[in-house]
């Protein structure tokens, strides 16, 4: 999820709302946004990333590649790569994704039954907190 967060709640988003782009536009903005030879040439050559980040860079990658092939629409010769990828289709299916999971989480919550005692927790540490703000703004007058 962390990939989508980048993408979606960076900012740079925003200029891409409304358009498309084709599977192979996609792919070629994405091997520049990941750097994956750059990558490559840090874990293998340079030793400046550890196999984990270096991992997590490429699985990011393939992640936003299965995303955009699942939601992308085929072309009408029948060319993959020619496929058009609305990107607020996309933005849809990661809010709905987020949606469902949280939604997820609090049901399972719900039904375990400590929904409520993590609500009270977090009611008497907001209760607690604003005593300490009270009494920090009352020293310092």
């Amino acid at each position: 999820m962390l990939t989508f967060t980048k993408i979606f709640y960076g900012g740079n988003f925003e200029a891409y709302k409304g358009k498309h782009m084709t599977l192979i536009e996609l792919m070629q903005m994405h091997r520049i946004i990941f750097s994956l030879i750059a990558n490559l040439h840090d874990l293998v050559c340079k030793g400046t990333k550890d196999y984990k980040e270096s991992l997590s860079n490429v699985q990011d990658y393939n992640m936003t590649k299965i995303l955009t092939r699942k939601a992308s629409i085929p072309d009408n010769g029948g060319d993959y790569k020619e496929g058009k990828v609305e990107l607020d289709i996309i933005y849809a299916v990661q809010m709905d994704i987020e949606l469902y999971n949280y939604t997820d989480i609090i049901l399972r919550k719900v039904k375990m039954g400590i929904l409520k005692d993590e609500l009270r927790k977090k009611a008497t540490g907001k209760k607690a907190s604003e005593e300490e703000e009270e009494n920090e703004a009352a020293a310092n007058n």
